[in-house]
């Protein structure tokens, strides 16, 4: 099952980087020109968190920007919330 962050949709995203090579047009150099392309993948913040939902325990992946926005009474159990 792929790590998708069950609030936000954060998900693994490729991108490109690129090396440029020269002066700019700007400065008097007849351009800059592109030399290299490399992939690389951009991975959000993932964690595994079990997460109370209807009083039953769930292990869902959840980003940290999401766990922040989160109640935090849902990562406790609830039977041990009315106790104290």
């Amino acid at each position: 099952m792929p790590r998708v962050c069950a609030v936000t949709g954060k998900k693994t995203r490729s991108t490109r980087t690129s090396k440029r090579k020269g002066s700019p047009k700007k400065r008097g150099g007849v351009g800059v020109k592109q030399v290299g392309v490399h992939k690389r993948e951009v991975k959000p913040n993932l964690q595994k968190k079990t997460v109370w939902v209807d009083g039953k325990p769930q292990r869902v992946w959840l980003s940290v920007k999401a766990m922040r926005s989160m109640d935090p009474s849902l990562f406790v159990n609830p039977s041990k919330l009315s106790e104290s």
